[in-house]
Formats: C-alpha cells, sequence, structure tokens
C-alpha cells in the first residue's frame, strides 16, 4: 500500500531549484535525511544521469528519481516533491515539477509505488491536484487518493 511507501513528512512543496542536480539532491534529502539511503544513493543518480542521460523522466510534468537497490539503500521509501518553477534535466527535455524520489532494499518491495505512479500519472485527472497542491498534506492526499482508484 501506498501508505507504507510514502510519508507525509516526505512530501514537499519548494518554489524551485537551481538545475536538475540540485532537484536530484532536494528529491533525495528527506530518504537521506531519515536514514532509508545513503549520500552513495545520490551519486549514483547523478553517475548514472551523466552516463545514461535523464532516463527518469518518464512523462511531462514527472520525473522518478532511482537507481540501483545496491548504492546505498536501507529501506524502501518514497519522496515527493513539487516544485513549483520547473526543472528541465536536458536543454530540449519536459519541464519536470514532479519529482518521485524512491529507493528500494530489493526488486519487489517497490512495486507498490512503482503501481501507484502509474495510476496516478495514467490519468491526466490525478496529476493536476498534486500540480495545485501547496502543502505536505494535500500532495499526501492525492496520492494517497489515486492509489486507491
Amino acid at each position: 500500500m501506498i501508505e507504507q511507501l510514502l510519508k507525509e513528512r516526505n512530501c514537499i512543496v519548494r518554489q524551485g531549484v537551481t538545475d536538475w542536480k540540485d532537484a536530484i539532491h532536494v528529491s533525495l534529502e528527506p530518504l537521506v535525511s531519515q536514514g532509508y539511503c545513503t549520500d552513495q544513493y545520490e551519486q549514483a543518480v547523478l553517475k548514472n544521469t551523466e552516463k545514461y542521460g535523464a532516463y527518469y523522466v518518464l512523462t511531462d510534468d514527472m520525473a522518478l528519481i532511482h537507481a540501483s537497490s545496491e548504492a546505498g539503500v536501507k529501506e524502501t521509501q518514497m519522496a515527493v516533491t513539487v516544485l513549483k518553477d520547473p526543472v528541465h534535466f536536458t536543454e530540449d527535455g519536459p519541464a519536470v515539477r514532479i519529482l518521485i524520489a524512491l529507493v528500494a532494499k530489493d526488486q519487489t518491495s517497490h512495486m507498490d509505488g512503482i503501481v501507484a505512479v502509474s495510476t496516478i500519472f495514467g490519468d491526466d485527472g490525478n496529476v493536476q491536484p498534486i500540480l495545485d497542491a501547496t502543502t505536505s498534506k494535500e500532495i499526501y492526499d492525492a496520492f494517497v487518493a489515486a492509489s486507491q482508484e
């Protein structure tokens, strides 16, 4: 269930970030600070981005920030950051305002999170309430409601 993977305190609204590297840092910061993963995970995402490009930008408005479970993951958890000012991960890429950070300790424990993200972003009606959110609770409630549809 999404409630086990996403905590309200890990849902954040920010005005913006300086660039794509800052976006990665900001999206993972709650998970690092609470011990779900280490700084090694952030470094893995940065390294993978330099090698493969912004593989985690899945749709307009949304990036699913993730790396291998071997990269300093201690527990499976998600964090959601909504940016009022979008960030571009590539010069000609889409404007991203929703950063979903997912750390998974193994190959299966994060599947509920992947299903929830797919459900939410498979229906444009679910996305707008997240984009419009002004509080952590609004983001959290939108994810929970969409995952229960």
